[in-house]
């Protein structure tokens, strides 16, 4: 069996039949997030020379369908925590990389990736969290917002800004002496992915704790990072089209409605039909973003960033559509589609508004579009 395979069988035993308890009690059981790190899963994406599984994108992909077709929530902690993974992996230095990097492939340390705020979401230079030298210390103060996988992190990486040498990427362990770590109950999804507030008091870190260049926080730490994130967020979409395909066929299967089984009603096909083309496609765009990035394409990232955008579009229709079919049901924690209704909404936001993917994608289009006009009208 691959690992993928055996990814949706943990996922159909273990997780699908209480996800919708995890939710309604805000909480993954630690007793599941420590058999997932028994299985090596939290190092899925690190190569086999920090103790990591090397998996490929295409296996990844895989990996985080199967996690959110059982739990969103489960797959917000594997992506903030893989964020942080990935941006060692590239930019830390090789001692950073010794301390840390199997330590977060064993999971045996979880990490999350802090860089939203009370009053800042997409925008770089918005970043308000300080970071300040003295001597061979870096000091920190500010707040962080909606940081998912929080409750259950031993180590943040942080984005702060210093007054002379702009945005740093900063390791924080969660022990640090003034981080006050708030969680955040009764959001409208992801409700059981453990997001916390972050607030940091002369929170005081070695100069060690430092990632990548002065400068360089959000250009590359971060940016890297989020390229990671976007990927396992539109692959954890395509996971929610198919949970809503089965969930509504399954239903229309056995509801009746007017004397005849719910799925004889054409308008409840033509939902059926458009949930099943949009899973076609958005298994096309991941697919392709996959193997463009294992390539290492030129187009990886705008391959990445068209995928999220439509993947968490398609998500939401189906979601929508799903909650539809199930009428009155569907506004029920019995039936798991309010579930994806809400997880499927948080997709569109985070690591990139479906707005920001736009301006990605249109920025894209017309910068390759512009050497084909010259040479048309040259």
């Amino acid at each position: 069996m691959d690992r993928a395979a055996c990814m949706r069988e943990w996922i159909d035993a273990f997780v699908f039949p209480q996800a919708n308890a995890w939710e309604e009690r805000q909480q993954l059981p630690p007793a599941i997030l420590d058999d997932f790190a028994c299985r090596g899963w939290f190092g899925a994406a690190l190569p086999p020379r920090w103790g990591g599984l090397g998996c490929d994108s295409e296996t990844l992909a895989r990996f985080c369908a199967e996690m959110a077709r059982g739990s969103v929530s489960l797959l917000s902690i594997f992506t903030v925590h893989n964020m942080v993974c990935q941006a060692l992996l590239r930019w830390g230095a090789a001692d950073q990389q010794a301390v840390w990097l199997r330590q977060l492939a064993s999971g045996a340390v979880r990490a999350a990736f802090a860089l939203t705020e009370p009053e800042f979401g997409s925008e770089a230079t918005g970043i308000r969290c300080r970071v300040a030298r003295n001597g061979d210390e870096l000091i920190v103060n500010g707040a962080k917002k909606w940081i998912s996988g929080s409750c259950h992190a031993q180590l943040f990486l942080v984005m702060a800004r210093a007054k002379e040498e702009g945005l740093m990427a900063l390791l924080v362990p969660a022990d640090t002496a003034g981080l006050r770590i708030t969680p955040m109950p009764d959001l409208l999804g992801f409700r059981a992915a453990g997001i916390a507030r972050l607030d940091f008091a002369d929170c005081r870190l070695p100069a060690s704790a430092l990632i990548g260049a002065p400068g360089a926080g959000f250009t590359f730490v971060a940016a890297h990072a989020l390229d990671h994130g976007r990927f396992t967020v539109a692959c954890g979409c395509l996971g929610v089209i198919e949970a809503c395909l089965r969930a509504s066929v399954a239903y229309a299967n056995q509801r009746t409605q007017f004397g005849q089984p719910l799925r004889r009603h054409q308008l409840i096909q033509a939902l059926v039909a458009d949930m099943a083309t949009d899973l076609e496609a958005a298994r096309a765009l991941v697919e392709r973003a996959a193997k463009q990035r294992d390539s290492q394409a030129a187009e990886s990232i705008t391959a990445t960033t068209i995928a999220k955008y439509f993947c968490s579009r398609a998500a939401l229709r189906a979601a929508t559509d799903a909650l539809q079919i199930h009428g009155g049901n569907g506004c029920s924690p019995e039936y798991p589609v309010m579930r994806y209704y809400r997880d499927a909404k948080i997709c569109e936001i985070i690591e990139g508004s479906s707005q920001m993917q736009q301006l990605m994608i249109a920025s894209h289009a017309f910068m390759r579009e512009r050497p084909q006009r010259r040479r048309r009208h040259g």
